[in-house]
């Protein structure tokens, strides 16, 4: 009898974990839509020499370097350690660099850089745009953070697929809310802090990929309920 039992436990047990999984739904919470519709890119060259690219239908990292690739380098490579390496893998996912034009020279100094650490570049592109340009996608993001003079910023962020900026509607730490400070918002992450790269960034990532894999989970367990 014992035996009966166990092994109709161990035939019934796989087939309830797969019912289970496909009529559950997903208990993550999905990263923060902070603002939606991001004003897409037009007039740019790209440094690559690839013909589009695109926020729409990609993740992207996107960061402003402006006229200062040269003091921004350290901020590439910290990204290109801390996330590149963790999501180049990935389907649909890019890194956009807005770069002002005159600055050739320091973006390909930057990628033979970038390739001592890194042997596929294919989802780093720098783009080239005149100052009006950049600063039409900048304010596109309506972010509360600024560009400096060199029209270059610390921080980077991150745009789904659907050209919606995410972030975060809460960014205090444990100790932030232990202490009652009043809740602030994350925009851009700050890639001159380590632990915003290998912390809040890569857990917002990997959320968001979570996110879409879940999307066509949903997609694909729907058509089979249709069949």
């Amino acid at each position: 009898m014992k035996k009966k039992v166990i092994l109709g436990v161990l035939f019934l047990l796989p087939i309830f974990i797969v019912l289970l999984l496909l009529f559950t739904n997903h208990n993550y919470t999905p990263l923060p839509v902070i603002k939606t519709n991001v004003s897409d890119l037009v007039n740019y060259e790209s440094y690559e020499k690839r013909d589009t690219i695109q926020f729409d239908g990609k993740i992207t990292i996107l960061g402003f370097l402006g006229s200062n690739v040269k003091d921004r380098r350290i901020n590439v490579l910290n990204l290109n350690q801390k996330i590149y390496k963790r999501f180049s893998g990935f389907k649909h996912f890019q890194l956009v660099m807005l770069v002002t034009p005159g600055q050739e020279e320091e973006i390909k100094g930057l990628k033979q850089e970038i390739s001592r650490f890194s042997d596929e570049l294919k989802y780093w592109n720098f783009l080239v745009v005149d100052n009006p340009e950049l600063n039409r996608i900048f304010l596109g993001l309506e972010s509360p953070l600024t560009l400096d003079e060199y029209n270059s910023s610390d921080y980077m962020y991150i745009i789904d697929k659907d050209k919606n900026l995410r972030g975060r509607f809460d960014d205090r730490s444990k100790v932030e809310l232990r202490e009652g400070v009043a809740k602030y918002m994350l925009h851009g992450y700050n890639t001159t802090i380590i632990s915003d790269l290998s912390g809040k960034m890569t857990d917002d990532l990997r959320i968001l990929f979570v996110e879409y894999r879940g999307k066509k989970s949903d997609e694909r367990r729907n058509e089979d309920l249709k069949k």
